[in-house]
């Protein structure tokens, strides 16, 4: 997300201490977000590229809330699994195709009073898609199917960049 005020945003108004990022690329996103979380504040973000990890702990190195972050390397669904506890905001914004487990995962680890927020979920307004021809999208609108049906949440999405779906166990105050 080239623009992180949204993501430090929604670090303040959930009162965030834990956070999950899926999909660190270069960094910005987490230095944002640990900017705005409090001195005792973690995150945590997950990266499969070897060469993105490089930059974004070059980056953190230099930051002076770099010391909040976890870089974990590898594919985020290996690492899920290991984590435990409660994140009061997970944000997503790494290969759709895996979209959906990131979502099942992600409620079990947010915390009750927590958001999730699923970037790049525009696709979700757009009429049906060939699967084998726009498999991206395709797993966005099955987000979409599964968002809907669930009713033991509250889901909006949100018009930042490509869309950012803003999922919450409950009300957001």
């Amino acid at each position: 997300m080239k623009d992180p005020t949204f993501l430090k945003t929604m670090v303040k108004r959930v009162g965030a201490r834990r956070v999950l990022e899926i999909g660190t690329f270069d960094g910005t996103s987490a230095i944002a977000m640990a900017e705005t979380l409090p001195d005792d504040g973690t995150l945590i973000t997950c990266e499969i590229n070897p060469g993105f990890v490089a930059l974004a702990r070059k980056r953190l190195s230099r930051s002076p809330h770099g010391h909040k972050i976890d870089v974990r390397v590898g594919p985020a669904l290996e690492t899920l699994p290991s984590l435990a506890g409660w994140f009061d905001l997970i944000f997503v914004d790494a290969d759709t195709k895996n979209y959906v487990q990131y979502y099942r995962r992600g409620l079990e680890l947010l915390a009750p009073a927590g958001a999730l927020l699923l970037d790049n979920t525009r696709g979700m307004t757009l009429g049906a898609v060939d699967p084998a021809a726009d498999p991206a999208i395709a797993a966005i609108q099955e987000l979409r199917q599964l968002v809907t049906a669930d009713r033991t949440i509250t889901a909006d999405l949100v018009p930042v960049r490509d869309g950012v779906l803003v999922v919450t166990k409950q009300p957001l105050a």
